[in-house]
């Protein structure tokens, strides 16, 4: 089960996510690996060396098609769905959130190995996921060296070791911990509120391999990362004016600890398997003013297993199942009201009833799916496969096709197809779980197409190009305001209404185009263009309107130049449309209390803040010293023309009679060492 968690109006967390495996042909697919370099992928390596990307690959994914960022979340939105639509895969087994609040991912890049990012139509081991997959693989630990590995830049702090036991074992460990913390405090001038708790992170991991045979891989994992932060704000800040529910403090802790099993083998007739068994604890607290607290603890039970087997000369099957038994404890007080991020957020003090709950509901959920990897020809790959799914909390059943084409029909040139049915659980435990939320809320699905088109121009220079298509139904919304939308119900009638319901529907469009270059003639980068739509319906309000992360042009090119031997120089830019926001239009006293003023708001997102772009560059040099030291240097150089990018407005005042731009980073100089013994 992937449970998730209350999110009211200015807070938002990770989300627990739950693994699956990944031996399957990629076609809608950007993959990322370390292990080789085909065209059609970019290596962790030089993802690593992404400017701005502070030595972190998956910090880098927003320079991939179709991905993109936006309003408080820290998790990339993908090809017009939710962030909260996404699941996240490391090394087979569950995990928590994989995302830091500043973008960077919990992942040390000294064991990251590879990952993925599927778009759209992904095959069936995937499963509980409508907006896209993100899967990380960490590597083995040496078996011939042991080292030591001191990171460190103006942002974070790590340490990294490794170490053989045995000629068949060995393990390693990183952990590292924000910096950012202790000195943020003396960077802010804002005297509307002060810091209770600074916000800082931590994470760790490790993993512990033994080989007990050519083989056969069994290894002990561990991954674990907290991130917290509070604020507390003064009495006669705009915002407390404007909303009097955030009175108070504001409070926010989230972490999760991982520890798996699993055992990989590859037998004499070509099949393999692995098997997973894993427990992942998760909490997540949050306290806004005085009126809302809220407090989850899952733990996370799961068996799953991936088969692998050839079954003649042109057929593969892959199988498996997966088991998992969810414990959720939650126990919280909230009178902000529900919140979809659908429109502007509702405030606090609009909360029109308190709730109440607590609860420790056990939630079993079962996965299964096959598919068959069918060479049809010598230039012809077909995948079609199925997943199944069942909980026994919202008990529904699903059974989806998937279907995956890959057609060389010239030297160089390859034609691809995917389509895919998908579902996904409330993205907001809150959403479901009583009395916060509608315990008879049906899965979110989705429907996925696509068509690409490959072609490699020489052996250094490939480009792609693909059009997609999705489909959205059963989109979660919160209950609307009262009136006008329910002017007919009666004030219990209007109360005794569901906070959410599946009242919703979507759909995204776009295309994309993406250029590799290989490293010759000590240079390479990639290029990527994307041009998207996404709407949403609400079927209460009977509106349509355009989502938040509909930024309907996205550009990114990233290159890199080795001048010498030891010294490199990168450069990374992006373009994208500006963000939407609901304008607000006007201000009107409250009735009851002469101090407040109720917002008046326009149609929803429709206006658009000015276009986003930066640029940032990169550079590394490389050295050994005589002790056998290898030591890294780089700075990096972030918004380098420092363009004031507006990434939404902020009102002054108790009548919102101010206006003024919130703008992203000026122009950032930082600095970084990393040192390898």
């Amino acid at each position: 089960m992937k449970a998730l968690i209350i999110t009211p109006a200015l807070i938002l967390a990770p989300l627990l996510v739950q693994a699956e495996d990944t031996d399957s042909v990629a076609l809608d697919t950007v993959e990322i690996t370390g292990q080789q370099e085909p065209l059609t992928e970019i290596s962790v390596q030089k993802l690593l060396k992404v400017p701005g990307s502070g030595n972190d690959p998956l910090g880098a994914v927003s320079t991939l098609p179709g991905v993109t960022f936006g309003g408080r979340t820290s998790e990339p939105a993908v090809r017009g769905s939710s962030p909260d639509d996404n699941q996240y895969l490391v090394d087979f087994l569950p995990v928590g959130y994989i995302f830091h609040s500043d973008n960077s991912s919990i992942l040390s890049d000294n064991v990251i190995e590879d990952f993925r990012l599927e778009t759209s139509a992904w095959s069936p081991q995937y499963n509980n996921a409508t907006g896209a997959v993100i899967e990380a693989t960490s590597r083995s630990p040496y078996y011939d060296q042991s080292q030591l590995v001191i990171d460190a830049s103006f942002l974070k702090a790590g340490i990294f070791y490794e170490q053989p036991v045995t000629e068949n074992q060995s393990f390693y460990i990183a952990a590292r911990q924000s910096l950012f913390q202790f000195y943020i405090d003396n960077l802010l001038d804002d005297e509307d509120f002060a810091f209770t708790t600074l916000p800082e992170y931590y994470d760790y991991q490790g993993k512990y391999e033994y080989r007990p045979n050519d083989t056969d891989r069994i290894y002990f994992q561990v991954i674990g990362s907290r991130d917290k932060a509070g604020i507390k704000f003064e009495d006669d800040a705009d915002l407390v004016q404007q909303d009097p529910g955030l009175s108070g403090n504001i409070q926010f802790e989230a972490f999760f600890n991982s520890q798996g099993l699993a055992w990989e083998k590859l037998y004499a007739s070509g099949m393999s398997h692995k098997i997973g068994l894993s427990h992942l604890e998760q909490k997540f607290a949050f306290n806004i003013g005085t009126d809302n607290a809220i407090d989850v603890k899952v733990d996370d039970f799961n068996l799953k297993s991936h088969f692998l087997a050839p079954v003649g000369y042109q057929h593969e099957v892959g199988f498996g199942v997966e088991i998992s038994e969810s414990h959720i404890s939650y126990d919280g007080t909230l009178t902000a009201p529900p919140s979809d991020k659908l429109g502007p957020d509702p405030r606090i003090v609009d909360g029109d009833e308190t709730v109440t709950g607590s609860g420790k509901p056990v939630v079993y959920s079962y996965d299964a799916f096959v598919q068959d990897i069918w060479s049809v020809s010598p230039d012809w790959t077909l995948t079609p496969g199925l997943a199944f799914a069942y909980d026994d909390y919202t008990e529904e059943t699903f059974t989806e096709p998937r279907l995956q084409s890959r057609w060389q029909f010239s030297d160089a040139w390859w034609f691809t197809q995917a389509y895919g049915q998908h579902h996904i659980l409330p993205a907001n435990l809150g959403s479901y779980i009583e009395p916060f939320g509608n315990k008879d809320l049906k899965q979110q699905t989705a429907e996925h197409y696509e068509l690409g088109l490959e072609h490699q121009l020489r052996p250094d220079l490939l480009w792609k190009f693909e059009v997609y298509y999705k489909q959205l139904d059963n989109i979660i919304i919160a209950k609307a305001a009262q009136d006008p939308y329910y002017a007919d119900l009666s004030d219990a009638q209007y109360a005794a209404l569901p906070r959410y319901s599946n009242e919703a529907d979507g759909h995204a469009f776009g295309a994309e185009v993406f250029i590799n270059k290989n490293l010759t003639d000590r240079w390479y980068g990639w290029l990527s263009v994307a041009w998207s739509r996404t709407f949403r319906h609400n079927e209460v309000t009977d509106s349509d309107f355009s989502y938040n992360y509909d930024q309907p042009v996205i550009i990114n090119m990233v290159g890199n130049y080795k001048i010498s031997s030891g010294l490199e120089f990168g450069l990374k830019w992006r373009y994208q449309s500006g963000q939407l926001i609901t304008p607000l239009e006007d201000a009107v006293q409250d009735a009851d209390n002469p101090d407040l003023y109720n917002p008046v708001y326009g149609s929803v997102n429709s206006e658009r803040l000015p276009a986003y772009h930066r640029l940032d560059v990169r550079l590394e040099r490389a050295f050994t010293t005589r002790s056998a030291w290898d030591i890294n240097l780089y700075a990096e150089v972030l918004n380098l023309y420092n363009r004031a990018n507006v990434i939404s407005y902020e009102y002054t005042g108790a009548d919102y009679s101010g206006k003024e731009d919130v703008t992203d980073l000026p122009l950032i100089l930082s600095f970084g060492i990393k040192a390898r013994y």
